[in-house]
């Protein structure tokens, strides 16, 4: 008898409990109840929106600025296109905020995350920040089947919406004059357009990895905006911002082996045609007038490919300073050709000069000279007469003596090939040290100095702003 009183007092117990969680619950969702009963607008079962929403309007904040909070994890940068100083960005846009007026369906099944995912073409009902995108280009969001998102409500009257997209924005910082020795810094940057600081606030974090980032022309990194960067100044009020930097320098491996080694190595080519005889003139023409050829073919084919720069690229640079090596090489020949032609002229003169004392001398030596008559019989029995001319002993005895040049052309010649001789020796030596002077301050100004100005500029405007 007492157990069956037990287990009748229990059987009560368990049935005024379940009574009162039922009453309890029916209370808590009584809000969402009259909504619907109200007419309010009931979206998937999960919340209500009273007659009086207005999606246009702000969600009260009690005076306080309303906080939107992005999560921003960056998959990757897919492309980067310098010539249009545009980058895309391919990450999942998430943002966040409360709705306070939305009621929700406490009796819903909301998880043990108080959550619940419902599609994101609901989206259209409810309030959603009037968010944009400085420099934006486009916003692309992948389908399959259906848009790739989700929209999230939670139980404390929070809205989070997500969406895969490919952002693709333009990078105004982008400036070319160090080119292919460039680095630039390029933003993502986002803010509300019609609501100031004072009544929202943009929060939020970000993540990118690097090992699944594709190989680009570009080395990669993304850090936190700057502190001058997180306010936008409007023309009457202040905007908050939120976002971050992506810095980008570019690789410089493949532009030494297709264009600074390769341009080097027809610079100290030239330098070869200093150890070619001067009189050997096709060698030492062919050589380095290729050479120039070449380097003004690779010149052209190089600038086709830099991006468009309001100054002279480091690139331009370097290649107009080989250009200009292996044409004074080409000068310097010039200058021995020249030379040599003079000389030659020079010796034509003498010569005919000479030629001329010598048919005078001989004009006046025949003067002096006898002649006498010769008569052959030859086999046939015919005679025959030649005329033999007696020239004077001292003409005789000048024309026996050997041919032998004068003291002053062989005085002339030697400091010609004096000259030839110290002038490509001297070149052999101040070439490659032009050269060699040429890249201690090429790749100082453009590694060291320029690096360092640019930093210094960058800390004068943080300061100023």
């Amino acid at each position: 008898m007492p157990k069956t009183i037990i287990q009748i007092l229990y059987l009560l117990s368990f049935k005024f409990s379940e009574t009162v969680s039922i009453g309890s619950e029916v209370s808590d969702n009584s809000d969402y109840l009259a909504c619907k009963k109200n007419g309010g607008k009931v979206v998937s079962h999960v919340f209500c929106l009273p007659n009086s929403y207005r999606k246009d309007v702000l969600p009260p904040t009690d005076g306080h600025p309303l906080p939107v909070f992005f999560k921003l994890p960056v998959s990757e940068i897919s492309e980067i296109d310098d010539h249009k100083s545009i980058v895309t960005i391919r990450l999942s846009y998430k943002l966040q905020w409360p709705e306070q007026r939305m009621v929700v369906n406490q009796s819903a099944d909301w998880g043990k995350e108080d959550e619940i995912n419902i599609s994101p073409d609901n989206i259209e009902h409810i309030w959603t920040p009037d968010v944009i995108i400085h420099d934006l280009v486009s916003f692309n969001k992948p389908e399959i089947l259906n848009q790739v998102g989700a929209l999230e409500i939670f139980k404390n009257k929070k809205v989070y919406y997500k969406v895969r997209s490919d952002i693709t924005i333009v990078c105004k910082a982008m400036e070319f004059g160090q080119f292919p020795l460039d680095k630039h810094k390029c933003y993502l940057m986002l803010t509300s357009f019609g609501y100031d600081s004072l009544h929202m606030n943009l929060a939020g974090k970000f993540s990118y990895q690097k090992e699944n980032q594709r190989t680009l022309s570009f080395n990669v990194d993304i850090n936190k905006l700057p502190k001058y960067k997180t306010v936008f100044a409007g023309s009457s009020s202040n905007y908050s911002v939120y976002g971050f930097e992506i810095r980008l320098s570019r690789s410089l491996g493949p532009f030494i082996l297709s264009i600074y080694l390769p341009s080097a190595m027809f610079v100290m080519m030239s330098w070869v045609s200093f150890f070619v005889p001067p009189d050997i003139v096709p060698a030492r023409i062919v050589l380095l007038v290729t050479l120039c050829l070449v380097l003004i073919n690779m010149f052209n084919f190089t600038t086709a490919r830099i991006p468009v720069s309001n100054a002279v690229t480091a690139m331009e640079v370097w290649l107009l300073a080989c250009m200009l090596l292996v044409f004074l090489s080409l000068v310097e020949y010039t200058v021995i050709l020249r030379k040599i032609v003079n000389h030659n002229r020079a010796l034509e003169r003498y010569k005919k000069d000479m030629s001329r004392q010598k048919s005078s001398e001989l004009l006046n030596g025949q003067q002096s000279s006898t002649a006498f008559l010769l008569q052959v019989e030859d086999g046939g029995g015919e005679t025959q007469t030649q005329v033999t001319e007696l020239l004077p002993k001292e003409c005789r005895k000048r024309c026996k003596k050997p041919k032998t040049k004068p003291k002053s052309q062989n005085r002339v010649e030697a400091n010609l090939n004096l000259f030839k001789l110290n002038l490509d020796r001297g070149a052999t030596y101040l070439f490659p040290f032009l050269f060699l002077l040429f890249n201690c301050f090429y790749w100082t100004v453009y590694l060291v100095i320029m690096p360092r100005y640019q930093k210094d500029h960058l800390m004068e405007q943080e300061e100023t702003n």
